[in-house]
């Protein structure tokens, strides 16, 4: 995606809602923002004030440890909680996140398989918002929990 795309799809959100806008890009409609397909996550459901990414942890994700580097498990919990903010936003109206609590329960690592990554609002105000997220694997197990603060401006 280039600085041009990032331009439109920002002036998209003039016109649309924010739930119609991952909607949008759920259907292949619109493009993923680069984070997102640098770390190699998918859009996988969207609704009223809850967003769903998955993703597979490779090597070059990996720290010196030979684990998954916190900061995919933040990012992954960061784009969920806030784009499920995002959804209750009507157009014109964008977040930004002011604060970030992430809870690491154990390490992801290739062997971890495809986890998947919820946010759910947990209150949605008219300038602020709060939402709450989880990383499981398939079998539930919990990798890292987090909540956020976002801060609502127009646009």
């Amino acid at each position: 995606m280039t600085t041009g795309t990032s331009t439109r799809l920002l002036a998209l959100r003039n016109d649309i809602s924010g739930r119609e806008f991952f909607e949008r890009m759920l259907r292949g409609e619109l493009p993923p923002p680069p984070m997102v397909t640098l770390l190699g996550l998918r859009l996988v459901d969207v609704g009223d004030g809850r967003v769903v990414f998955a993703g597979t942890v490779n090597e070059t994700l990996y720290n010196g440890l030979g684990v998954a580097h916190g900061g995919y498990a933040a990012t992954m919990l960061d784009s969920a909680m806030s784009c499920a903010i995002a959804t209750m936003l009507p157009a014109g109206r964008v977040f930004t996140t002011v604060e970030l609590k992430v809870n690491f329960t154990r390490p992801l690592r290739t062997e971890t398989g495809e986890v998947t990554c919820e946010g759910k609002v947990i209150h949605s105000g008219s300038r602020m918002a709060t939402s709450e997220g989880r990383i499981v694997d398939r079998d539930g197990k919990l990798y890292a929990h987090g909540t956020t603060t976002c801060m609502v401006v127009s646009q």
